[in-house]
């Protein structure tokens, strides 16, 4: 096989792994900032 192909191939694997560990850390802010909002929400709701 050709080389080039086999390095281009690498990198696409690795920007593909590197932006699906991106999409988690995102995804896992994003839930961690929901149960923040959720715990500030029902912290407002109660009476003093």
């Amino acid at each position: 096989m050709n080389t080039a192909s086999n390095a281009a191939a690498r990198a696409t694997t690795a920007n593909v792994s590197l932006f699906g560990k991106l999409r988690a850390l995102a995804l896992h802010a994003l839930n961690l900032h929901l149960e923040n909002c959720a715990v500030v929400a029902e912290a407002y709701r109660r009476p003093l």
